[in-house]
Parts: structure tokens; C-alpha cells; sequence
């Protein structure tokens, strides 16, 4: 065999350096990419959302709140009394403004004697004493709740009773949906007591 010149060597070596970059090139090619070129060309994962929170509810009111909510409002009864006076009361409770675990009541009466209406005419020296007992008398009420309904104290009155009948003590308790018995205390006379329904 005769040697190999240095023009065959030449091109041996042209050969071997083509197959060498054919076999290794891409692969060092890939590992100069820049870090951004590569990782545009992966896939995203998914993106997960968390899960949305549901909104808050409002507490439960507590047994006390839900007692003393009944109670509030605007109510009103008319009956005819042991004494046959015809008398009617309103009564219209909010929460107190100065203290809120109390109830406020502005309480209204007022009551018609039927006797003197008897005979279908009025003595001229009767109308004085009838305009006096027909007047409304009212009174400004604090009250606290119980398990039976709400015992008030008399604040303020306006308006006059005859004697010493002024309003002395209040109170009310549940009769059923929608209505209060109200009962009230005038100081020395008689006690009594009214069917109120809620008229707002």
C-alpha cells in the first residue's frame, strides 16, 4: 500500500472535522441558546384559579335581639271598660336612643264616659267635666324585655287624670301574633287592661 500524500491527508482531515460537526454541532448548538429561546418553547402549565370564597352571612340574631324586635312598632286597641268608658290606645315602641338594651314607649289614651251621652243629650253643666275626662293623656315609657314581654316605667306624662289616676306602671306581653295585652296601673284607681294590635 502506498503512503498517503499530504494532498489525500488533507482531505481526510477535511472528512473527519464534517462528520465531527454533522454528529456534535446541534447539540452544542442547543446548550448556547439563549435561557428565554428555550423556555419559549415549552408549554405553559394551566393556570389554577383559586376557588372563590362565599360571602359572608350575617349572624344569627341572638334570643334577646329577636324577642325585643316583636315588640317594636306602632299599635293600637279600642274597648269598652268595667266603668263603661270607651277608651283607645296607642302605643308606639322604638329602641332607646340612650340606651340600647331598652325600648322607648310614647303611649297614648284617651276615653269617652258613656254616661253622659245616656238620653241622647249632654247637660250644658256636664260639657266642662266632659271636655276635661275626653282629653288625651300621654306618657313617655322606658322599658326593659323579659321572657314574658316588657315592663315599663312612666317617664313623663302629659295630660290629666282625674283624682289620683295618673298613670303609675305599664307593661305588655305577647297575645299571639300580631297583638299585645297591654296592661297599666293609675295610681289609687283601678288597673286595667287592653287587646293592642300592631298597626305598623
Amino acid at each position: 500500500m502506498k503512503p498517503l500524500t499530504d494532498k489525500q491527508k488533507k482531505y481526510l482531515w477535511i472528512v473527519a472535522a464534517v462528520l465531527a460537526v454533522i454528529h456534535f454541532g446541534p447539540r452544542y448548538i442547543t446548550g448556547f441558546l439563549p435561557a428565554r429561546s428555550r423556555t419559549a418553547q415549552t408549554r405553559p402549565s394551566p393556570i389554577r384559579l383559586a376557588p372563590v370564597p362565599p360571602p359572608p352571612t350575617d349572624p344569627a340574631p341572638s334570643p334577646e335581639a329577636a324577642r325585643e324586635a316583636q315588640y317594636l312598632g306602632v299599635w293600637a286597641g279600642h274597648s269598652l271598660m268595667p266603668d263603661q268608658t270607651t277608651c283607645s290606645i296607642s302605643l308606639r315602641l322604638v329602641k332607646s336612643a340612650e340606651d340600647p338594651s331598652k325600648i322607648t314607649g310614647y303611649e297614648s289614651k284617651q276615653c269617652m264616659p258613656t254616661a253622659a251621652l245616656q238620653g241622647g243629650r249632654i247637660a250644658k253643666e256636664s260639657i266642662p267635666e266632659l271636655i276635661r275626662t275626653t282629653a288625651p293623656v300621654s306618657a313617655v315609657l322606658t322599658g326593659v324585655t323579659n321572657k314574658d314581654g316588657i315592663t315599663f316605667t312612666v317617664d313623663k306624662t302629659l295630660g290629666e287624670q282625674p283624682g289620683d289616676c295618673g298613670l303609675s306602671g305599664f307593661s305588655v306581653t305577647g297575645f299571639g301574633p300580631g297583638q299585645l295585652q297591654a296592661q297599666w296601673q293609675e295610681g289609687k284607681c283601678d288597673s286595667g287592661q287592653m287587646l293592642l294590635l300592631k298597626r305598623g
